[in-house]
């Protein structure tokens, strides 16, 4: 009798503990809610078109306009910098139109810029083989000293619509990028890897915009992501002075090792579409903190800062024909 009393009450509780666990099972799961972000971009299908700089570096006089043959509506959010292409000035190149996707393109061997305003993707091809060794610039291979092309879409903000960063809980560089070629157009054994590279990047200057502090307008960083560098499967971790140029700023760069960054995807291919969303945040106080041990922004605290520009695309200080798509691009914050 004991023993059928206790099989009876081991039964009852094991029936009440099944009965529990199924309710709890059935209780409706509380969701965390979804994190909403911010974009400090205003124009990121492109449909607002194009100022476009001179080709004289650090030249701010704005050269002419990409607008979709007078379509494109208001004025533009970015600016197209084509530094030091001096036989590729794109205030001289041709339109045309197929299908969605709009061309600027001095001719079939020079600079190339295709926009689809209504995906958003934008293709940025410099050829600097039609730059070194002809007229204007300089002999192939480029030597030590001389400048070299660039090819970059940029927006600058003002005091007023820059990004405060030291009160944000995240700040985002959010792109999907393909390198669709790199091709040496160097001679044989004539390449410095010191001297010669072609390099995709995002830079972002950090910038003192507290007008209470000593440091106001003066006192930035670059910070940078170096996405794309025929020299290496990734880019290394790059700390020093601005420099190498005619327009040296003497501003302190911060690029971080780009293989943690990578890693989950691997390096940068050719034809490999590549997606990049990073919080750098954390990069970015470590550049401050590493900037002021080296005597920089000595009168900058980090409540202080504030994104002010930023600029991606290509730098060519050697004789490569380069192109990328970059299908998103966003700074996001929250």
């Amino acid at each position: 009798m004991k023993l059928t009393l206790l099989y009876f009450l081991l039964a009852f509780f094991i029936l009440c503990s099944f009965s529990k666990c199924s309710k709890d099972n059935n209780d409706p799961v509380e969701e965390e809610p979804a994190v909403s972000y911010e974009s400090l971009f205003t124009d990121t299908l492109y449909q607002k078109g194009f100022n476009v700089s001179s080709t004289q570096g650090g030249n701010s006089t704005l050269a002419g306009k990409l607008d979709y043959a007078g379509t494109a509506p208001g004025s533009p959010f970015w600016k197209i910098a084509q530094w030091y292409c001096y036989n590729n000035d794109l205030t001289e190149a041709q339109y045309s139109v197929s299908g969605e996707q709009l061309c600027y393109a001095i001719s079939n061997e020079g600079n190339k810029v295709y926009v689809d305003t209504a995906k958003g993707y934008l293709t940025l091809e410099l050829n600097t083989d039609t730059e070194y060794g002809l007229n204007g610039s300089t002999s192939n291979p480029r030597e030590s000293g001389q400048v070299w092309p660039h090819l970059l879409i940029e927006h600058n903000w003002d005091d007023a619509t820059s990004l405060k960063i030291s009160d944000k809980e995240e700040l985002l560089m959010d792109i999907s990028y393909e390198i669709l070629k790199c091709d040496d157009k160097i001679p044989a054994g004539k390449v410095d890897a010191s001297l010669h590279a072609a390099q995709f990047q995002w830079y972002i200057t950090v910038q003192n915009r507290n007008s209470s502090s000593a440091g106001y307008g003066s006192e930035y960083i670059w910070f940078g992501l170096s996405f794309f560098d025929n020299r290496y499967d990734y880019s290394p971790l790059y700390a020093a002075e601005d420099g190498g140029k005619e327009e040296n700023t003497g501003a302190f760069i911060y690029t971080p090792a780009m293989q943690p960054i990578l890693s989950d995807q691997g390096k940068t291919e050719i034809g490999k579409e590549m997606k990049v969303k990073v919080d750098i945040l954390p990069l970015v106080k470590s550049a401050y903190e590493l900037a002021r041990e080296r005597n920089y922004l000595s009168n900058t605290d980090w409540d202080d800062l504030y994104i002010g520009s930023t600029n991606i695309g290509w730098e060519v200080p050697g004789t490569y024909n380069v192109s990328v798509k970059i299908s998103k691009l966003n700074i996001r914050f929250r």
